[in-house]
């Protein structure tokens, strides 16, 4: 037989497996941190509100909306008066100049109730008329004068007929619709800088958001403790 020349056949030895020891953990580690990544993506997704609508939609449909409404407490505000041919047997309460001085509130859309503003001083007549209805004359049982509504008065020229309960609460209701408008558009059309998603996100959600920190950083531990105790066999 041969003699056994180590020279010749060089280190017999198993060659050792390259890598093993570090390759696994570090896919292992990989696919953590994508598993990680889009468990984040996905709870913002979750956490951000998604419409429908665009934005320009969304203003458009408000817009249209108020609109509705302010037409409609027009509607109410501007309804026809009895008109009566004067005759020189009527005595009738003289305005002048004009039923109302220029200008208008604003009303708080929000909170005002027209109903305890609306003013019935017109009552104590039978007959009112004023400079801009010569030959003229009004019922004045039927007329009423409310600052809460004057800024829909769309004629000045005549005096405004008195509501009645059920209308004026249709013109609460309204004005709710006008101030909620309002307060949409204002966001919408004037937004305030937010913060960037990632850190809105981390701020709704601080214990969640820890928790899945503290138990990433526990499991990559070991994961690093299974690949140095590879390495080092």
């Amino acid at each position: 037989m041969h003699a056994f020349n180590r020279e010749h056949f060089g280190d017999l030895r198993p060659w050792p497996s390259p890598e093993i020891g570090k390759s696994a953990p570090n896919r292992l580690e990989r696919r953590l941190f994508q598993a990680a990544g889009l468990l984040l993506v996905l709870n913002l997704y979750r956490a951000s509100p998604v419409y429908a609508d665009s934005r320009e939609d969304h203003i458009a449909t408000l817009k249209a909306e108020k609109n509705d409404a302010i037409l409609r407490v027009e509607h109410i505000v501007n309804q026809p008066v009895t008109r009566l041919k004067r005759t020189p047997d009527m005595s009738a309460a003289f305005y002048s100049p004009g039923w109302f001085h220029p200008g208008a509130i604003t009303p708080d859309f929000d909170n005002v109730d027209v109903r305890k503003t609306q003013q019935l001083d017109y009552d104590g007549n039978q007959y009112v008329t004023s400079d801009l209805n010569p030959g003229e004359v009004f019922l004045g049982r039927e007329l009423e004068f409310n600052p809460m509504t004057k800024y829909f008065y769309t004629d000045r020229s005549v005096p405004k007929k008195k509501l009645t309960e059920t209308e004026m609460l249709e013109i609460n209701r309204l004005y709710r619709i006008i101030g909620r408008c309002n307060g949409q558009l204002e966001q919408l059309e004037n937004p305030e800088p937010k913060p960037a998603p990632i850190l809105a996100f981390v701020s709704k959600n601080k214990p969640f958001v820890i928790g899945f920190a503290l138990a990433f950083i526990v499991v990559l531990f070991q994961f690093h403790k299974i690949q140095s105790s590879r390495q080092e066999s």
